[in-house]
């Protein structure tokens, strides 16, 4: 394949920082014939394409974070808000429910809460 154009990578970066799954992400580098890219010229790519949320934790963090990573933190504090919201509802402590610790254990399996279903949390943030 002939060399991209600067706006046809921009293209490709952003189309391959919205996919979600390997698969997918490797269909479209053999489609365009560049299977060599690595996963940190891929990162870096996408960040050009953060979203603004995604922006201000990388930099917050003082980066050094993939999108993936990024991604994986930002899901993390939305299931853990979630937890948190569950906990109030059943009337547990504050000390509990806004214990960073104990909500990632929850998260995490560590600690089992009756009426909280992670995978159902899961699923409820991904639709």
């Amino acid at each position: 394949m002939d060399k991209l154009t600067k706006q046809q990578e921009r293209g490709i970066c952003k189309l391959l920082h919205h996919t979600h799954t390997e698969e997918m992400t490797q269909h479209i580098l053999n489609t365009i014939g560049r299977d060599n890219w690595t996963r940190d010229i891929l990162s870096e790519c996408s960040y050009d394409y953060m979203t603004k949320e995604q922006e201000d934790l990388f930099e917050s963090l003082g980066g050094g974070y993939t999108c993936e990573e990024i991604d994986e933190i930002l899901s993390n504090d939305d299931i853990n808000y979630e937890i948190s919201e569950k906990l109030k509802e059943q009337g547990v402590t504050k000390y509990l429910y806004e214990n960073e610790e104990y909500l990632n254990d929850i998260r995490e399996g560590r600690i089992i809460c009756e009426g909280i279903n992670i995978e159902e949390i899961k699923n409820m943030l991904l639709d």
